[in-house]
């Protein structure tokens, strides 16, 4: 909501916003798949994904361009990551 010059409130009715998010409506859910790249112990590089396909997939790619690092992959909730 703004505030205009004459104290009137823009608003937008509950049913008449529509959200298209189109390709990243598959991250729109209650749980992500969050994957953390190890090297030495250290976190490397942490990267969630919208299904544990994908994150899993992703680790293969990795575990043969990067054989020194290690993956875990989780489950997370979105709330952690985004309200």
């Amino acid at each position: 909501m703004t505030n205009d010059s004459e104290g009137r409130q823009d608003q937008a009715w509950p049913g008449a916003v529509r959200w298209e998010l189109g390709d990243a409506s598959v991250h729109a859910r209650e749980t992500l798949w969050q994957c953390d790249a190890l090297r030495a112990g250290r976190l490397y590089q942490r990267s969630v994904f919208g299904t544990r396909e994908e994150a899993e997939a992703f680790v293969a790619k990795m575990q043969e361009s990067e054989p020194d690092h290690m993956f875990n992959v989780a489950a997370i909730k979105a709330s952690t990551v985004w309200n």
